[in-house]
């Protein structure tokens, strides 16, 4: 019985999945894998990020299409930012330029998502 009703919620949420094309396709636990590996270059104990952080942030760049998308990654990368007080602000807000992939909003503890 409990199967049963497993199956029925993991149905009923693909089908509100779809109905619901605007919604992103991705959480900030996403967001946060996609940068987890650029932390040591974040707090300064690398000069450069890493190959798996570079390819995380072109993660992010390609999970966030639409302009509703991009402003949920951006507010999931400023919770990230904020939760970690070791991170140096010209490190993460320089982060895409040093990846070689523009986003269309800063990686920042202080940006405004809504604009």
């Amino acid at each position: 019985m409990i199967k049963v009703f497993l199956c029925v919620i993991g149905v009923l949420a693909m089908a509100h999945m779809m109905v619901e094309p605007s919604q992103a396709a991705f959480t900030c636990t996403d967001v946060d894998r996609c940068l987890v590996q650029c932390m040591p270059y974040l707090v300064g104990n690398a000069t450069v990020p890493a190959p798996a952080c570079c390819d995380g942030v072109k993660k992010i760049k390609g999970m966030t299409i639409t302009t509703e998308d991009k402003r949920q990654a951006c507010g999931c990368v400023k919770d990230a930012a904020n939760k970690y007080q070791n991170i140096k602000e010209d490190a993460s807000s320089g982060l895409p330029t040093k990846c070689g992939v523009p986003l269309s909003y800063p990686i920042s503890k202080n940006i405004d998502c809504n604009t």
